[in-house]
């Protein structure tokens, strides 16, 4: 099954051994952003565990060695944008509709993410699940 991770479930697939075993399978992908944004959360303390830096990096490069990353060009960005305001996406929903865009474009089966709520109605046949 082609998937595409979001931030918390790169997280999860860390701190999850039969999340990770899906995450190293094949045809598994994210938006390189994800690396940093999983960079921040790792190193941050903000959810009860802080790495340091250079195993944060170490993990995520180890995790993500096969992912196929995918990103949206400024034009596609641009195109995103317009098409937001068409479908009521606003404030803090863009940072949620930009990576549901690149899962649409990186034609993946379902989108994972520990915030279901978040991408909800923001997908179009891309499935949302937990990890």
């Amino acid at each position: 099954m082609k998937r595409y991770w979001d931030t918390s479930a790169l997280v999860d697939a860390l701190h999850d051994s039969r999340i990770e075993a899906l995450a190293t399978g094949p045809d598994q992908g994210t938006r390189p952003h994800a690396l940093a944004e999983a960079f921040s959360t790792l190193t941050g303390g903000r959810l009860g565990f802080k790495y340091l830096p250079s195993d944060a990096a170490a993990l995520l490069l180890e995790l993500t060695a096969g992912f196929n990353f995918v990103e949206l060009n400024a034009a596609e960005i641009h195109s995103a944008l317009d098409e937001a305001e068409k479908r009521g996406v606003r404030g803090g929903r863009v940072h949620d509709w930009l990576p549901a865009r690149a899962a649409q474009k990186a034609n993946v089966t379902v989108l994972l993410t520990d915030n279901l709520g978040d991408f909800s109605g923001l997908t179009g046949e891309v499935q949302i699940a937990a990890p």
